[in-house]
């Protein structure tokens, strides 16, 4: 009787399994995009994976390119 039950739930925690995975590997990617940001020791705009990015860091934007989320324009 609760064999059915039982390979429901089962099948279910797989499925979410399998797309909590997919999701870390989308973020992981995302989180490792890059942005120009301005580094005062060099004195220029390096690349920085936007994981590394922190408050008040000033950020190059240019036209159609993507951006971090939490961003705010000055």
């Amino acid at each position: 009787m609760a064999l059915p039950l039982t390979f429901v739930v089962v099948l279910s925690m797989i499925k979410d399994a399998y797309e909590d995975y997919k999701r870390h590997q989308s973020d992981s990617k995302e989180n490792n995009m890059v942005s120009l940001v301005y580094d005062k020791s060099v004195g220029k705009f390096v690349e920085k994976p936007w994981c590394k990015i922190t408050p008040g860091n000033v950020i190059k934007v240019t036209n159609d390119e993507f951006i971090p989320a939490d961003l705010v324009l000055i």
